[in-house]
């Protein structure tokens, strides 16, 4: 009886070391595990299709403007402003590799040349390239592996992003920092090519969607080459698809109010 209960506990025990090591085994830093959280990221701030309405609050100059955004990943999106009245009708159009601008004061179109990506949008801290989605960090970077970290008190995984080969891209590193837990984003840092940390973009107010993703409300851009300014975007409306008409990134649909 002695031998049989013996043989029991030490069963007993050695499945639970088992199950221990299987577990940390999946919470290692890898490549694969980079890859996933990712994966995951781009899917739920991006999706396939998606279209909604945000705030833009300008700290730099203390304004806030309304805009509408539609978007078809992977290369397609339409930014048009609401409000301000005189902003209104300023649009963002990324088609293909191509960025245009429409000005309704003078009704003209401008292609924003691969020079100005890097460019302030209408004076706040995100760029043209951020407006635009122009890159995305799934598809033109190559994943590092994962350092564990902490912020907050909330353990988190550091992911490093290296610019693919001839990927159209301006940044010349990029870090992205997930929660271990549910690897839901917090944070993602850029680095200019002289391998300085240049900007930070932070995202919070984590809300559930209708379709159950929980996506965050507030994005913070804050701007550490000129001291104290940032631009946050507030969500307002959000709503996520499995596609939107390709007609409506069209050139000609650029010039439209609505």
């Amino acid at each position: 009886m002695r031998t049989l209960i013996a043989g029991s506990l030490a069963l007993m025990v050695g499945l639970v070391l088992s199950l221990g090591a299987g577990a940390a085994d999946g919470d290692k830093p890898s490549k694969e595990l980079a890859e996933k959280i990712v994966d995951e990221w781009e899917n739920l701030m991006r999706g396939k299709a998606s279209e909604g309405v945000l705030e833009m609050y300008i700290q730099r100059w203390d304004r806030s403007m309304e805009m509408q955004f539609f978007e078809l990943y992977p290369d397609k999106s339409l930014a048009r402003i609401k409000s301000p009245a005189e902003d209104a009708g300023k649009a963002s159009l990324k088609l293909g590799e191509d960025l245009w601008a429409y000005t309704p004061q003078i009704d003209q179109v401008q292609k924003i040349p691969p020079s100005l990506m890097l460019d302030s949008w209408m004076g706040s801290e995100f760029t043209n390239d951020d407006i635009s989605r122009s890159s995305s960090v799934k598809l033109d970077y190559v994943v590092g592996t994962p350092e564990a970290d902490t912020e907050d008190g909330v353990k988190t995984w550091r992911i490093p992003l290296e610019p693919k080969p001839d990927s159209p891209v301006v940044w010349d590193k990029l870090v992205v920092e997930a929660t271990q837990e549910d690897h839901r984003p917090l944070r993602q840092e850029y680095y200019d090519e002289n391998g300085q940390l240049a900007r930070v973009m932070t995202f919070s107010d984590f809300r559930k969607l209708s379709d159950g993703r929980l996506y965050p409300y507030k994005w913070r851009m804050t701007n550490l080459q000129e001291k104290g300014r940032y631009t946050e975007i507030r969500v307002k409306q959000m709503e996520f698809k499995e596609s939107l008409p390709e007609s409506m990134f069209g050139l000609r649909n650029l010039k439209r109010s609505r």
